[in-house]
């Protein structure tokens, strides 16, 4: 019998894995009141989703979006152009 993980395509494997070492990236890199509250998402055409636990943080991560694209273009793992961001819904 085979494992599940036999199944599952290579794409979704190394997209896993570049979450991963981008979420490490950003966790040192990003300033700690911001990262307390945001959790990465996806990453989908060099666009990051970032998902933010609260409405002020997202609102200061959408004006001072392209401070965040700056510092992650400095990465030397994927290429980021945008970043969107969301509210976690906890209901």
């Amino acid at each position: 019998m085979k494992k599940i993980s036999s199944f599952i395509p290579v794409h979704v494997i190394n997209k896993n894995a570049l979450i991963k070492d981008l979420t490490c990236y950003i966790s040192d890199v990003f300033p700690k009141n911001v990262l307390d509250n945001i959790e990465v998402g996806s990453l989908k055409d060099d666009v990051l989703i970032i998902s933010c636990k609260n409405s002020s943080i997202a609102t200061l991560m959408r004006f001072e979006k392209q401070k965040y694209i700056d510092i992650l273009k400095n990465n030397t793992f994927c290429k980021i152009n945008d970043i969107k961001v969301t509210i976690i819904d906890y209901d």
